[in-house]
């Protein structure tokens, strides 16, 4: 488990991060590392979110890539008077690993 902004450390090139409770308001985004030795520059993260989020309008994507690292964006996509994400929200994540030519 981690919180939106602190780093984690998997080095998987697939498997499961589980976010903590933090409040995240509506319009708003946080972005966290997850250092992982697989990953190289070349390689396509993709996730998804299994459960927990309970925004209704929770998102996540690979903010950016990196060598030994990648950074996950959580989005509240909800309108500015809407629910807050607060769920310890569960994303499943596989590398894809890229060509190096």
């Amino acid at each position: 488990a981690g919180a939106r902004t602190n780093a984690v450390t998997l080095s998987k090139l697939t498997g499961q991060i589980t976010t903590d409770t933090t409040s995240l308001a509506a319009e708003t985004s946080a972005v966290f590392q997850v250092i992982n030795s697989y990953i190289r520059l070349t390689d396509v993260p993709l996730l998804a979110i299994q459960s927990g989020a309970n925004g209704g309008n929770t998102q996540v994507s690979v903010a950016s890539v990196g060598s030994g690292s990648f950074y996950i964006r959580v989005s509240n996509n909800n309108a500015a008077a809407g629910t807050a994400e607060t769920g310890a929200i569960v994303i499943n994540f596989v590398i894809i690993q890229g060509s190096d030519s």
